[in-house]
Parts: C-alpha cells; sequence; structure tokens
C-alpha cells in the first residue's frame, strides 16, 4: 500500500491545524469589523441602456427649453455701438443749435438762472452756448424719455403706460441687495415685454405710423415754443428746423428702446446734485465764476430797496462745492447693471 499513510493525525498536527484554522476565520471577522460592512447586492450593476436614453433625452429637452427661453427674452433693438452713434448725433445737433442761440436770450429757466454767471446773457459767449445744451436736453429728457413709452402709439396710451413702467420701480419695496437691485429690473423688463407683445396689433397697424408722425410733429413745437419763451423777439431764424432735427433723432432713440430685454436707462443731472463719476465726466473748461451771494447782499442794502434784497436773498448763487452739479450739458445712459454708454458732461460748483 506503499505511500498511503492511514495512520490518524497526532494531536500536535490536529491542534496546529485547528489553530491555523480559528485564526484565519477570526480574521475575516476582524477584518469586516474595522472596514465596515461590504457593498450590498446589485448596487454596482449598470444601468440598462434604455433608461440612461430616456434620462439622456430629458436632459436635452430641458436644455433646449432654457435656451429658448433665454432667447426669447432677450431682444436687442440696437446694439451698444449704434446707441452710441445717435446719442453723439443727439449731443451734436443740440450743440449746434445752442450755438447758434448764444447770443439770442433775454431770460432763463428757473431751475438753472442760479448757476449761470451775472454776465452771461449780456457777453453771450461759451457759457450761454453750454446753458442752451443744458435747457434742450433736460426738456428733451422731461418730456419725450420721461414721459414717452413708444411714439407708435396714441400719445395718451404712450403716456399712461410709461408712468406704470415708472411705478414699478418707484412704489417698490426698499432694496438692500444687490439680488433685489437685479429682482427688480428683471420685473420692470418682463412687465414691457409682456406688454408690447400685447401691443403688437397696434404696433404693426398704419396708424402707428401716423401716430409717430403726429408725435415728432408735437414735441417739435413744442420745444420750439419752450426756446422762443426765453429768447429775444423776433427769435433768431433757424431754431423751428434745428429743434425738428433734434426731435426726429430723438423719437428714433425713443422708439428702440422699449423693445430691449436689458433695461437702459437715460438720466440727466441736475443742478446741485452730487457728481457720480461712473455716470458723469467733469468738463475740463471751466466757466465764468457764479456771483457772490454777501456781495449782492452788500449791493442791495445799498440801494435800500428791501424787496430786491429779499428776492436776492431767496435766489441766492449755490455755495462753491467742487462736488456738486452746476449743470449738465448733455444727459447719461447706462444699461442698469452692466455699463454705461454715455457720460454726462457736467460743469461743477467748484
Amino acid at each position: 500500500m506503499g505511500g498511503v499513510n492511514n495512520l490518524p493525525p497526532t494531536p500536535a498536527a490536529a491542534s496546529a491545524a485547528a489553530g491555523t484554522q480559528s485564526y484565519r476565520s477570526s480574521g475575516v471577522g476582524d477584518r469586516q469589523q474595522f472596514d465596515g460592512p461590504g457593498p450590498e447586492a446589485g448596487r454596482n450593476s449598470p444601468q440598462p441602456a434604455a433608461q440612461v436614453e430616456q434620462l439622456n433625452g430629458q436632459v436635452e429637452t430641458l436644455q433646449n427649453a432654457v435656451a429658448n427661453q433665454r432667447m426669447s427674452q432677450s431682444r436687442t433693438s440696437l446694439d451698444d455701438n449704434e446707441y452710441s452713434t445717435r446719442f453723439n448725433r443727439l449731443n451734436g445737433a443740440i450743440n449746434n443749435l445752442a450755438f447758434n442761440i448764444r447770443k439770442d436770450w433775454r431770460s432763463l429757466p428757473p431751475w438753472i438762472e442760479n448757476y449761470v454767471s451775472p454776465d452771461a446773457i449780456k457777453t453771450g459767449k461759451q457759457e450761454m452756448t453750454a446753458v442752451g445744451r443744458a435747457v434742450i436736453i433736460r426738456w428733451i429728457v422731461d418730456e419725450v424719455f420721461n414721459k414717452c413709452f413708444h411714439p407708435g402709439l396714441d400719445f395718451g396710451l404712450s403716456g399712461h403706460l410709461k408712468a406704470i413702467e415708472q411705478n414699478i420701480r418707484r412704489f417698490s419695496y426698499t432694496l438692500t441687495s444687490q439680488e433685489e437691485f437685479d429682482a427688480l429690473t428683471a420685473k420692470v423688463v418682463n412687465w414691457r415685454m409682456a406688454t408690447l407683445e400685447g401691443l403688437q396689433h397696434m404696433l404693426q397697424s398704419p396708424e402707428s405710423n401716423d401716430y409717430r408722425a403726429d408725435f415728432t410733429k408735437m414735441v417739435a413745437s413744442n420745444l420750439t415754443a419752450a426756446l422762443y419763451q426765453y429768447l429775444n423777439d423776433p427769435p433768431p431764424p433757424g431754431v423751428d428746423g434745428s429743434a425738428s432735427m433734434i426731435v426726429e433723432l430723438v423719437v428714433g432713440i425713443a422708439a428702440n428702446l422699449p423693445m430691449e430685454s436689458r433695461d437702459v436707462v437715460i438720466s440727466y443731472p441736475l443742478p446741485g446734485d452730487p457728481i457720480q463719476p461712473d455716470i458723469m465726466e467733469p468738463e475740463k473748461t471751466g466757466l465764468p465764476p457764479l456771483a457772490d451771494s454777501a456781495e449782492e447782499g452788500e449791493d442791495s442794502g445799498k440801494d435800500g430797496d428791501k424787496a430786491s434784497k429779499r428776492d436776492k436773498t431767496k435766489s441766492a448763487p449755490p455755495a462753491k462745492d467742487p462736488t456738486k452739479i452746476r449743470f449738465a450739458g448733455f444727459l447719461a445712459v447706462e444699461v442698469r447693471g452692466r455699463q454705461v454708454l454715455v457720460k454726462a458732461p457736467v460743469w461743477t460748483l467748484g
């Protein structure tokens, strides 16, 4: 039976084998205790191909929907360069008219007269050109950009819609963060876009062109009349023609502004407002100094005219302050929350 060993194992060998088996068994338990529980069955199994395809299809559908929504909400009527070009043309046309009438002023609008030097009207030089620019552009901002929603609509309806647009922002709650400012801007833009969609039947009708022509004619006539009340009589020739050209440019801009899905803001800085370097550009060429209020009071006292003294005291020129505006020669244009397209040229009280 040669090499076959039929003898039972010795006690030592049996103990060694048992010890080895016991050691290996306890090792597995210890490893599980320290490594934590093993993975559950089925967790690493791949997802079915059909389910993966379905999920990919849903993701693609959502991505397309978001992209289409952004495209439908992002509308640019004119690009930044075109807006800059049009406002530069408007500024040039206003400068030409202001220069041509610089020697023809007989009085000034009350809002600016305290910010003009005593001899400005008499001399009719550079300061009166700047004053003419200020008077013309403020009238345009107040009477067109702040009152017209779209020139292709009935004048009354356009005015009401513009008031609603302004009131959405004016009567909003106090904003405390940039996110709230952005949310309000989006609210205004969304309202304007929805309103324009509802007005397409009017804006695309033949009557829309008639409304725009009538509005242009009315504004040109009103601007001419507004200037005539402060100019010599008879007024200088060419004022009405220059006013018509200016208004044509203004109406062309006003017809594009409401079509924008961004918030293009037009503002005119008023005398006494603080300088805002981000939307204003101080003019390097200075103007003649304003009259000193103390000297004016002394002169009035010498004359003994108490009523005149009271008037002069009431309308005393403002104190020197290089951080405040004397007046602005043009408007400021910015895309709210993004960039400034036009900085308003201003003269300071310094």
